[in-house]
């Protein structure tokens, strides 16, 4: 064993080095958020610094659940036993307003395949 540290790339890196070709819509961004799952259902979204931005909360399933959903955080597309459907408060609103997304009932493979934060903008504008 070596005593020298080993290094870790980021999937950005991998994809840009050892598939070079990849389309670029394909390539990993550079990301601003982390969304963690907790136990109850709910997700925390956190900055880079890990200061929480938002608690998203799960809602009750309804409908039939072999309808297919689409992921709104990483566009994996399944059942709806395997989606859930969040909301979030807008900020600045008091509580009086909402925003829903679709996520993978499984948030840590969810977060794996997420490549940009582009649906978290969306959710964590204000007004």
């Amino acid at each position: 064993m070596s005593d020298e540290p080993q290094s870790t790339f980021t999937a950005r890196e991998i994809v840009l080095e050892l598939f070079p070709a990849t389309p670029k819509r394909l390539i990993p961004a550079p990301r601003a958020y982390a969304v963690t799952a907790m136990d109850d259902g709910a997700r925390v979204v956190r900055s880079a610094c890990g200061s929480v931005l938002a608690r998203l909360l799960p809602l009750p399933s309804a409908g039939p659940e072999a309808t297919t959903l689409c992921c709104d955080l990483c566009g994996w597309s399944g059942p709806r036993r395997s989606l859930t459907v969040l909301r979030g408060e807008v900020a600045g609103s008091q509580g009086r307003r909402w925003r829903y997304l679709t996520a993978c009932r499984d948030g840590d493979s969810c977060e794996a395949r997420r490549l940009d934060d582009v649906a978290l903008d969306r959710l964590l504008a204000e007004g």
